[in-house]
């Protein structure tokens, strides 16, 4: 960017006449129309962002007029220049007149109308708002017309779609539009010829308004948000979306040469113009974090909502931390401004973007006081659990609220807000307030209402229910019924393969666990089949080997990813790494029903084991150290992180497993 820096004084084809041979490079300088006499050629220049050199397409118009071209560089001469061509700019507000005329289209019932309306009124007396307007209602009443007559052919008069009348008219008009330097009427026409399927020359007329943009944005004449509604206009002006981008990627350096002045409102429309944009897309962002950075407490409520809308739509580009920061700390501070929906779109896009930070979650717990179950906005709440259950949020706060707010709202939720709202307890391992009541209500919604969960959702929140010991044994004859199974296996392939595995794992854990369970219900597995593992895991297992052997005195007791007996094929019941208490014992399997009193099962927990703090397992995490205790194993619990810090320092890895080796042979059950 210091190349821009040092060249903002200066017009877009000054800067460009500066450049050193190194940054501007002639590609194939060709007229950007196919028509003669064009006024425009391409280049491309390599710019530095940080440390990214990115190449970027550059209109160069060639100039005639070497007054013009001295004036633009800043060149001074004696000799007095020709008067500028470009002065005579029509006002932007209608005239009485042109509002007579414009409304006088509105009356008109087809295109033969207009033309008649017109074809009295000389052309140079007829304005570039007249000539859009005129353009944009001949295609609008054509395109009506053919949508409600597909199969009706008229006799073809002088003044029908594809005649040469129709074609020398719109060419009129056209004339009128690119020689006014207009931004409104280019804009407007810009937008009819897109939407012109009636014209046999619409690729002509589509080149000559875009070639007239170009121009223009080039000289400057367009201000920054006309620049961004040309760039969502060209988004869609070509069948070809590939092409559409190329060419919206040329108006990059009106947009730069306007940034220093840019205010909020301009940051945000520029912002919305992200998405139709490629390689200029990344040069662009960055200053509008800058921008951005600077101005950021002047932001309304709904510039901040449509910049994370945006920022959803990026989904291959990096959104610099400091820049999202910058928008948790202005929801931090303006949260008392801000309506539930708003909050709600808020919400829903830090979920998509995957972003937390100590500032939201505050804010959410300030949500949460203040409101608690005045909220109104049920989605709200079901928005919030989702954040929290993707970013692994245990916020005591935010938790014991939203079980408050399901006692207060149970009768009004829906099902899918229901399964929001009561997953969020097992998987974060946390007990609700109240939990009496609220799992009384709770039995009764999904008793009311159990015919209408999707099968994987209902099985998944029950064994969500497992994580946090709340069994629930009054469902199970609803779960192994042949009328459920039948609408288990109606589901997609992935999804049934996804509720059969919570199935199995719900049949399991409650034979394990509750004591009135009168299964298992269902078979063993019979078949070898596949089971997805986390490599991570794999990986660090394998790394932790041979200190382990150096911690137990023999290697020929440790064994890697021992499958548990008896129990069902799942990353549940799969055990990291086993120590054996003999060599002999290592031969044998262990699992349900055995004596496991002699071995340590020892499990390698990555960071999404734990809640954001790092301090608390999750809830299915939770129920498989339980488990294994149940069984009879000592547990020995491997923070994956902290093992693959201490890989460098031998020593202290020994130190770190040698003490949670004791600790979990020590633990008294």
């Amino acid at each position: 960017m210091s190349l821009l820096r040092s060249c903002k004084h200066l017009s877009p084809l000054a800067r460009l006449a500066v450049f050193p041979p190194a940054v501007a490079r002639q590609s194939a300088v060709r007229d950007f129309s196919s028509r003669k006499g064009g006024t425009i050629s391409e280049t491309s220049v390599f710019i530095q962002s940080g440390h990214k050199i990115a190449e970027l397409p550059v209109v160069v118009k060639k100039v005639k007029d070497v007054w013009e071209l001295y004036r633009r560089m800043g060149i001074d001469t004696k000799v007095k220049q020709p008067e500028d061509q470009h002065l005579l700019a029509l006002p932007k507000k209608l005239s009485e007149e042109e509002k007579e005329i414009i409304s006088g289209f509105n009356r008109c019932y087809n295109s033969s109308s207009i033309f008649r309306l017109l074809e009295p009124i000389p052309s140079s007396e007829v304005t570039p708002q007249v000539a859009s307007q005129a353009y944009r209602k001949i295609v609008e009443l054509e395109n009506t017309y053919e949508a409600r007559n597909p199969n009706n052919i008229e006799n073809r008069r002088s003044d029908q779609p594809h005649s040469f009348f129709r074609s020398a008219f719109i060419s009129s008009l056209l004339d009128i539009i690119c020689n006014s330097k207009d931004p409104g009427a280019i804009l407007e026409g810009l937008t009819s010829v897109m939407r012109d399927q009636n014209s046999d020359d619409q690729d002509i007329y589509k080149a000559r308004l875009l070639e007239e943009l170009l121009v223009c944005v080039t000289d400057g004449m367009f201000p920054l948000q006309d620049i961004c509604k040309a760039v969502h206009i060209l988004s869609i002006f070509y069948p070809d979306h590939k092409k559409c981008r190329q060419v919206a990627d040329k108006l990059w350096f009106g947009i730069i040469d306007q940034s220093k002045s840019m205010t909020n409102e301009d940051i945000v429309a520029v912002f919305t113009t992200l998405p139709h944009l490629t390689k200029s897309r990344n040069m662009i962002l960055k200053v509008l974090e800058e921008k951005a950075g600077d101005s950021w407490q002047q932001f309304k409520t709904g510039d901040v909502v449509e910049i994370l809308r945006v920022l959803q739509e990026l989904k291959y580009d990096r959104i610099s931390q400091g820049f999202m920061r910058m928008l948790s700390g202005w929801l931090a501070v303006n949260i008392h401004t801000v309506t539930e929906q708003e909050m709600l779109a808020i919400v829903y896009s830090f979920l998509q973007l995957e972003y937390m930070d100590t500032a939201l979650v505050t804010a959410l717990e300030k949500i949460i006081k203040k409101k608690g179950c005045q909220i109104m906005e049920f989605d709200l709440i079901c928005t919030i659990c989702s954040f929290c259950l993707a970013m692994r949020i245990r916020s005591p706060t935010i938790l014991e609220g939203v079980g408050q707010y399901f006692i207060e709202h149970h009768q009004s939720l829906t099902v899918p807000q229901v399964t929001a709202i009561a997953g969020i307890f097992g998987h974060l391992d946390f007990h609700p307030a109240n939990g009496f009541k609220f799992w009384e209500l709770l039995e009764l919604v999904l008793d009311l209402k159990f015919s209408q969960f999707p099968p994987v959702d209902i099985i998944n929140l029950l064994v969500s229910f497992i994580y946090i010991e709340k069994f629930p044994i009054n469902f199970t004859n609803k779960l192994f019924n042949p009328f459920f199974l039948d609408r288990l296996h109606s589901q997609s392939e992935d999804l049934v393969a996804i509720s059969r595995q919570q199935l199995k794992l719900y049949d399991t854990t409650m034979k394990l666990e509750c004591r009135g369970y009168e299964g298992p219900f269902l078979p063993k597995d019979t078949n070898y089949r596949m089971i997805n593992t986390d490599n991570r895991v794999t990986r660090t297992a394998s790394k932790l080997l041979d200190p382990m052997a150096d911690v137990v005195g023999d290697f020929s007791r440790l064994g890697k990813s021992v499958v548990l007996s008896s129990l069902p094929l799942h990353p549940l019941y799969i055990v990291d790494l086993m120590v054996y208490p003999t060599h002999a014992a290592s031969l044998l399997r262990f699992g349900f029903r055995t004596n496991n009193s002699n071995n340590v099962a020892v499990l390698v927990l990555t960071p999404e084991h734990y809640d954001q703090t790092g301090e608390h397992l999750v809830g299915s995490q939770a129920m498989r150290v339980r488990q294994l205790t149940i069984m009879g194993f000592k547990v020995m619990c491997v923070n994956m992180q902290m093992a693959n810090k201490l890989m460098m320092h031998p020593k202290k890895l020994r130190e770190y497993l040698q003490k949670l080796y004791t600790d979990a042979c020590n633990t008294k059950k």
